[in-house]
């Protein structure tokens, strides 16, 4: 992103406008070797100067353009917004002792435990105790060393004790989830974005990019937010009222039923959408079936329909390398979300999985014979090509998969024509018609060389 010139800055522009202010006082421009032209030239440099510095000021009070320590200022100051400092991974390891004591264990806040090479320490996050009678209990740890470097200990790697002072017959212990949550400081252009989402967090009536500012504001791993009010599939068991020998009915009463949904089973067989109709008054729709379409034996029929569920949000949230978000991301998005400072008192929030469409790459590229770029040079750049497809495709919830970009960047290798078998165009989900956002994650990759062909 180019910064913004306020004032010029090109020595070209300030020489010839000092030669020109020189000729208009003097009567007459200056001399090429003379003083006054070289003593221009020395005033032109410190003019150039003082307007790169002017203009760099000028974008340092701007958020988008503004960096580091400048941008700081201006996210507290304007937004009242902080910068998210590098995070702490977390896991649970499950402290164990030889046998069950007549008194409880204690485990205090700050014991450290570590993994056999000893590459990093974690500390528990609180007092805990192993219950009498129990033999084990599982504790948060915390890793000493903020930032993503935490990530990613599988369970049972981190299982050595460091205070083995602190806790009472102690036998052993091991994580029992893998550690996650650690992220490194938030960047400027994040930061930024961030700033820019956060005027959304005013609202108190439950806005779609409040709930999506404060779940994002949880870590800077997070990529993509979806705010969804769920739309539900329900089913009801209704009396079956005889109107007379031509007309039958049935009552629906809730608000948010979509009419178009319904559909109508009497003795275990669907009714034809062509024997019944919808009529609502008042938010009771009154369900109208041709009398033959029931036999006179059936007094009750099921009824089974989509309704907008009010008061519900479905959080979903996508992780910036395309995966989808932990269960302690998850939980943190759920804390964050349902703080009364920020849910509305008739939201029920829930953070969920989208769902996943998978998808396959099967493609077979040619090389001009005449081409002067290596074999290698190619494979490689082909290959590229594909990884920084398939990056793209699972950055961002609903994003439709679409083979398209993946020909343009292939394309763009030095390759003669490439045949894309998979993956075909499909759209995705966006969670707008309150169905689960859909994300797309990669199946199978297969790259053939077809070899060289003429021009």
């Amino acid at each position: 992103m180019s910064d913004y010139s306020f004032v010029t800055a090109d020595a070209d522009t300030i020489v010839t406008e000092l030669i020109n202010a020189y000729a208009e006082i003097a009567g007459k421009e200056p001399d090429a070797a003379s003083p006054d032209r070289l003593f221009i030239s020395w005033v032109a440099d410190m003019l150039v100067r003082t307007a790169v510095k002017t203009n760099y000021a000028g974008n340092q009070n701007i958020p988008s353009r503004a960096q580091g320590d400048n941008l700081d200022a201006l996210g507290e100051w304007i937004f009242g917004v902080k910068r998210t400092p590098a995070q702490a991974a977390k896991c649970t390891v499950r402290f164990t002792i030889g046998s069950a004591q007549s008194t409880a264990i204690a485990i205090p806040a700050g014991t450290r435990v570590t993994d056999a090479a000893q590459t990093l320490f974690w500390d528990t996050t609180a007092d805990a105790v192993i219950a009498i009678g129990d033999t084990y209990a599982d504790v948060m740890v915390q890793c000493e060393t903020a930032g993503t470097v935490g990530n990613g200990y599988a369970a049972g790697q981190i299982n050595k004790l460091v205070d083995v002072d602190n806790i009472l017959y102690f036998a052993s212990c091991a994580n029992t989830t893998e550690s996650d949550g650690g992220t490194e400081i938030e960047t400027d252009s994040d930061y930024a974005a961030r700033m820019r989402a956060s005027m959304d967090r005013y609202s108190t009536a439950g806005a779609r990019g409040a709930y999506i500012y404060h779940a994002m504001a949880v870590s800077d791993e997070i990529a993509d937010v979806k705010a969804v009010r769920p739309v539900e599939a329900k089913s009801r068991t209704l009396t079956v009222y005889s109107v007379d020998s031509s007309m039958k009915l049935l009552f629906l009463g809730g608000d948010g039923i979509d009419g178009d949904s319904i559909k109508i089973y009497a003795n275990g067989n669907e009714i034809s959408s062509d024997n019944f109709d919808v009529v609502e008054t008042d938010g009771l729709k009154t369900i109208r079936i041709i009398a033959s379409a029931i036999p006179s034996s059936v007094h009750e029929a099921v009824v089974q329909f989509n309704q907008d569920s009010a008061g519900r949000v479905a959080l979903y949230a996508l992780m910036d390398d395309g995966t989808i978000a932990t269960s302690t991301i998850k939980d943190a998005i759920l804390a964050a979300c349902s703080a009364d400072t920020v849910r509305p008192m008739t939201d029920r929030v829930t953070v969920e999985d989208p769902a996943v469409s998978s998808y396959n790459v099967n493609i077979q590229y040619y090389i001009d014979t005449n081409t002067s770029t290596s074999l290698t040079e190619i494979q490689a750049a082909v290959s590229a090509a594909v990884d920084e497809y398939v990056k793209w495709q699972s950055a961002k919830l609903g994003r439709d998969i679409n083979p398209a970009k993946l020909f343009l960047l292939l394309m763009q290798t030095g390759v003669k024509r490439v045949v894309i078998s998979a993956p075909t165009f499909t759209v995705l989900s966006d969670g707008s018609d309150g169905s689960a956002p859909q994300v797309a994650q990669l199946g199978t990759k297969t790259i053939v060389n077809g070899g060289y062909e003429d021009e």
